[in-house]
């Protein structure tokens, strides 16, 4: 596991361009982190990297947004509302896992024992310092083959522009 630090919303954005910068087809983006955390911040950094130029908005009740116009297509989901695979499968999600899109999911713990063996596991903490200003902790986890990630993580030494 991997971690930095994002002092800032823009750290978050920046960090999640990067991301998007380098993702291959097929990447599986699982997003954890309480309501608040910022989640759809990097989501947005993230689309920006792969070139989307729509705005993206949080999934809550749609549960997936697609986006094309970009280098790849992002499929956005926000898993939240759902209880069960059963769910999961009524919903039509399984359907973005064609290894030809990028697949964000936040709130992917309804996915369980489905969820994909290669992917990358971002976790957002919200920290505050001792003067109470709010900061970010982004743990990184890779499961599999995620070679991208090493040269999305050493192209430049901090995530601001």
């Amino acid at each position: 596991m991997q971690k930095i630090s994002a002092y800032t919303p823009e750290d978050t954005f920046n960090f999640g361009r990067r991301l998007g910068e380098h993702a291959p087809a097929g990447a599986f983006i699982a997003l954890y982190g309480e309501m608040g955390a910022g989640k759809t911040l990097f989501s947005q950094g993230f689309a920006a990297g792969l070139g989307v130029r729509e705005p993206v908005t949080s999934p809550t009740f749609t549960i997936v947004n697609e986006y094309g116009g970009g280098r790849l297509p992002l499929a956005h989901m926000d898993l939240f509302r759902l209880n069960d695979l059963d769910e999961v499968w009524e919903r039509g999600v399984w359907e973005y896992f064609d290894g030809f899109c990028v697949v964000l999911a936040e709130w992917p713990e309804v996915l369980a024992a489905e969820i994909p063996a290669e992917r990358l596991d971002i976790r957002l903490i919200r920290r505050l310092d001792a003067n109470g200003a709010e900061w970010r902790d982004i743990e990184i986890c890779a499961h599999g083959d995620q070679s991208w990630l090493e040269e999305a993580l050493t192209d430049g030494e901090n995530f601001r522009n």
